[in-house]
């Protein structure tokens, strides 16, 4: 069975049967384990959502083309929509546009997978700022301390834990100097 797109932000350039199936897309692309967020949890589908309709609005028509294209692909091997297949059909699809981004480096498909790939990991490692890494799901994951003025030379040694950093956002960093509460 499909995971349910949960909508809980505002679209800005997405609708929202194109949000649910890029969600579908990213929850393959950084798929959830246990004791570990995806890109789902970590709100990636907002991210792209933020970034399409401001800094990378020139993707604008490469992201409905792209849509168009994943929907041919998916409904004339199933019948749906990507959003609507169940988990096994999700990967094979997720799949096959991955070795297509890999043996056919021309392929539109394969270069739409290869910049969905490409925001989906901005989206799970950047700034939550911009609309991902909700709860710094993906800083948590890697160790990082998120945005610091500096480090002291303690905590640049290669033995440092960073873990004992704590972990500050760029909305942090503003509310200690008097921007942004």
């Amino acid at each position: 069975m499909a995971s349910k797109f949960v909508l809980d932000f505002p679209l800005l350039f997405l609708n929202r049967e194109e949000a649910a199936v890029i969600d579908a897309l990213v929850g393959h692309i950084i798929p959830a384990e246990p004791g570990s967020p995806g890109a789902r949890e970590a709100g990636v589908t907002e991210y792209i959502d933020r970034a399409l309709a401001g800094f990378l609005r020139e993707l604008q028509p490469v992201y409905r083309s792209g849509l168009l294209a994943l929907a041919r692909l998916t409904t004339e091997a199933h019948g749906k929509l990507l959003h609507e297949l169940g988990e096994e059909q999700q990967l094979g699809i997720v799949e096959k546009l991955a070795a297509v981004s890999e043996d056919v480096p021309d392929a539109f498909e394969g270069q739409f997978f290869r910049i969905v790939r490409e925001h989906t990991v901005q989206g799970f490692f950047g700034d939550p700022a911009y609309g991902g890494n909700r709860n710094l799901v993906g800083w948590d994951l890697v160790g990082f301390p998120g945005a610091q003025w500096g480090y002291t030379p303690e905590q640049m040694a290669p033995d440092f834990d960073v873990r004992k950093i704590p972990m500050l956002t760029i909305k942090d960093l503003y509310s200690r100097i008097g921007g942004v509460k």
